[in-house]
């Protein structure tokens, strides 16, 4: 089995923007080619792989490949470009990143984000909130002919590029943390239990558009019809200065179990069977704090008549940018966690099925 963390980085590094999730699931197929299974795409883009399939008892597991990221929307005359925004952004962290655009041709055109400097702003506007219609993206061009001739127009993708790096302590930091770590606990777990049949049909769903509504999701659940589900993420994590009744989560402290959030209050029962699990498996765990964020679990949770859904989140500070952080043990102690469970996953279900 390959280094989980070797993993997620190779993820992070592809081109995934909402809706243009294609690289991402190619890599994921490449990890997972040499197992004799099912894969299937459906016409959303969701990658779903199915062990054992056809058994009586389903259970889900759910990461989203998309990115938060961005899209041209006007290429001027003199070839600068103008974009919006797919998925949450604070315009505060934009300007002067470098950002890779994916041209109409499949090459990567790489344009810096520019904001007017503060030698032409008055007093008063350099005292206002970076607004998202104040900043342009230069590819270098020198004229709307030139940027399209490169493959670059209206709909063009783009991510904040930096690369993956290790830092001190076990830590790492890198673009889409959120939620290509999801994905690389899905191919990891897939893999174990390759090795080791479950004994049920588990599907392990690799979502597309989690971050413009969960849509990739909800379409995937109405077609693998899960008894029981589990969504894997990342969440804010802490930062200095924040008073600690408004820290989700804390970097170190385990895979953070949610009771409820902005699309989802969790069943008791099952939060119950989740903890207990951790404690039982003596692995370190938290409580997300609740009513921050969504995920996946949102629309999985609805699906036809409902889902037993159960959402287990990594923490990483600065979500939603190209400098996400994480540490390594939280990854691991993730996947510890989400093996445990699944093993007591038709056990689970009979505790905390109606």
């Amino acid at each position: 089995m390959d280094n989980l963390i070797d993993v997620v980085e190779d993820l992070s590094l592809a081109f995934g923007v909402s809706g243009f999730e294609d690289p991402v699931r190619e890599r994921i197929k490449d990890r997972l080619n040499d197992l004799n299974t099912c894969f299937e795409t459906d016409v959303m883009g969701n990658l779903t792989v199915t062990l054992d399939q056809g058994r009586d008892f389903t259970v889900m597991v759910d990461a989203h490949m998309d990115e938060v990221g961005l899209m041209v929307n006007c290429v001027e005359e003199e070839g600068w470009l103008r974009f919006a925004t797919l998925g949450g952004w604070d315009p505060r962290i934009l300007p002067a990143h470098q950002v890779s655009l994916l041209s109409h041709q499949g090459n990567v055109v790489t344009g810096v984000i520019g904001a007017a400097p503060p030698h032409v702003q008055s007093p008063e506007d350099q005292q206002k909130p970076i607004q998202l219609d104040s900043l342009f993206i230069d590819i270098g061009s020198r004229s709307k002919n030139e940027t399209e001739k490169l493959g670059i127009t209206v709909g063009t993708p783009g991510v904040l590029a930096l690369p993956f790096r290790r830092l001190a302590g076990g830590m790492f930091t890198g673009k889409a943390l959120d939620d290509r770590v999801g994905c690389a606990l899905l191919i990891q777990l897939l893999r174990h239990y390759h090795a080791h049949p479950p004994g049920y049909t588990l599907v392990a769903n690799f979502a597309v558009h989690e971050e413009t509504g969960l849509r990739g999701a909800k379409t995937a659940t109405h077609r693998i019809r899960p008894d029981l589900a589990f969504v894997v993420e990342t969440t804010t994590g802490d930062t200095p200065g924040t008073p600690a009744h408004q820290q989700p989560t804390r970097i170190g402290c385990g895979p953070a179990i949610t009771l409820a959030d902005k699309n989802i209050l969790v069943r008791p029962a099952l939060v119950k069977a989740v903890t207990e699990t951790a404690l039982q498996s003596g692995i370190p765990f938290q409580t997300k704090r609740p009513l921050t964020g969504g995920t996946d679990a949102g629309a999985i949770h609805l699906s036809r008549g409902g889902v037993l859904t159960s959402v287990l989140s990594v923490p990483c500070r600065y979500l939603h940018s190209p400098v996400g952080m994480a540490y390594e043990q939280d990854v691991y102690h993730t996947f510890s966690l989400l093996r445990a469970l699944l093993d007591r996953a038709p056990s689970i279900y009979g505790q905390c099925a109606p």
